[in-house]
C-alpha cells in the first residue's frame, strides 16, 4: 500500500480505538459466552473498517467472530478472503479459512486453504497440526 493511499493520522486512530474496542469485547464475550456481546463486537471492526477499510487485521478478527462465535460461515469466509487479499503472505487467514470449511464439510476446500497456510506458516504447533489435519482429510477422502 502505497502512502497516498492510507488513509490520514485520524482515520487510522480511529480505526485502531474500534479495533481495540472490538477486541475488548470479544475477550467480555469469552468471559460471558453472549452473542450479544460478539454482535456487538463486530459492529465495532465494522466501524474500525469504515474508517479504515484496508485493515486487514480487522476484517480477519470480524471473520473470527462471524465464524467461530456467531456461526456466520459464509460472512466469515468473505472476510477471511478480504484480508488474504489485501496480505496474501499472512498465513492466519488461510488457516481459519481452512479450518471453517473442515467444519462445513468442504474438504477441498479445506485442503486448498490448509496447504497454503503450512507454505506459508512458520514451523510450530499451528503448522503441525495443520499437517495432521489435511493428512486426515486426505485419508477421508481416500
Amino acid at each position: 500500500m502505497s502512502e497516498a493511499s492510507l488513509p490520514s493520522f485520524w482515520q487510522r486512530l480511529q480505526a485502531g480505538w474500534w479495533y481495540l474496542y472490538g477486541l475488548s469485547l470479544c475477550q467480555i464475550g469469552l468471559r460471558t459466552v453472549d452473542r450479544d456481546v460478539y454482535r456487538q463486537a463486530v459492529r465495532a471492526f465494522d466501524r474500525s473498517l469504515a474508517a479504515w477499510p484496508d485493515l486487514a487485521i480487522a476484517l480477519y478478527r470480524r471473520g473470527l467472530i462471524r465464524g467461530r462465535e456467531l456461526g456466520e460461515y459464509h460472512a466469515a469466509i468473505r472476510d477471511l478472503d478480504a484480508a488474504t487479499r489485501i496480505r496474501p503472505d499472512w498465513p492466519d487467514p488461510y488457516l481459519q479459512r481452512g479450518l471453517f470449511h473442515r467444519f462445513n464439510h468442504h474438504s477441498r476446500a479445506a485442503i486448498a486453504e490448509l496447504t497454503e497456510y503450512v507454505r506459508l506458516a512458520p514451523p510450530g504447533f499451528w503448522r503441525t497440526e495443520a499437517e495432521r489435519i489435511l493428512a486426515q482429510i486426505q485419508a477421508e477422502l481416500e
